[in-house]
């Protein structure tokens, strides 16, 4: 249909490859991954979460994610210690060390962000942002 707004979820799909390509370019010259990045955010909101946790929170596999804190505990910015309550397990904690690479990641988040909302005044942001919430909390709500 010429004319025709394209499909809402489409244009999602798109906006979140570009934001993520994004911020890879950007934050590959700070030696750290979208990927890395997502790591080491969660955990500094949430730590001591065990690796089975943070792969499930991040829909991750777990594997791919003990690759992710391999890296992260090789550059000294996370810590596996042992979990008390499972000798299995591992909890997991962001280190002093992490503090300039967060800053850093957040330098870059801020950017894209800035870019991709160049142009939108104020109230179609918060438009925005009231959209999507919605459209998370529609979405959440049919898949419980």
């Amino acid at each position: 249909m010429p004319g025709a707004d394209p499909p809402v979820g489409f244009l999602l799909a798109d906006v979140v490859r570009l934001l993520r390509a994004e911020f890879n370019r950007r934050a590959r010259s700070h030696g750290v991954t979208l990927a890395q990045a997502k790591v080491l955010l969660r955990l500094t909101r949430e730590p001591g979460m065990r690796q089975v946790e943070l792969a499930e929170i991040l829909e991750i596999a777990p594997m791919t994610l003990v690759r992710l804190l391999d890296q992260l505990v090789r550059a000294g910015h996370v810590e596996r210690r042992p979990d008390p309550a499972d000798r299995r397990a591992f909890r997991l904690y962001v280190t002093p060390a992490a503090k300039a690479v967060l800053a850093r990641i957040e330098r870059v988040a801020r950017d894209v962000r800035g870019l991709a909302l160049r142009g939108l005044p104020r109230a179609e942001r918060a438009a925005l942002v009231h959209a999507l919430v919605t459209i998370k909390h529609n979405l959440s709500r049919a898949t419980a």
